[in-house]
């Protein structure tokens, strides 16, 4: 992995201020680092985690469903809602982020 391929890294800076759960704002710092080119392992280290585990949560957040992705860390079930989390990606942050909460747990 180099660099983030999906998400740009300034979209996810304007995430952490919407989001309340801290596992969240952990996968989110992480792609952030990430992609200013701080390494998997280093990353790993300091969040007290595996590098696989680091490689897996920047995937995830770096996805063309990040959106839903950030909702599941939020405590949404994705899969019982009706919630286009494809269509909340083009949408604003805060706008997107507001639907989240509706649904958050």
């Amino acid at each position: 992995m180099t660099g983030l391929d999906h998400v740009d890294t300034d979209r996810l800076r304007e995430w952490l201020s919407e989001v309340r759960r801290g596992e969240t704002v952990a996968a989110l710092m992480l792609a952030v680092a990430y992609d200013k080119g701080i390494g998997a392992g280093e990353l790993a280290s300091w969040y007290g985690r595996s590098p696989e585990s680091v490689e897996e949560t920047i995937a995830a957040v770096d996805s063309p469903d990040h959106v839903a992705e950030i909702a599941r860390l939020e405590g949404v079930d994705v899969d019982a809602v009706d919630v286009s989390f494809a269509e909340l990606s083009d949408r604003p942050v805060g706008e997107a982020a507001s639907v989240i909460r509706e649904h958050a747990e």
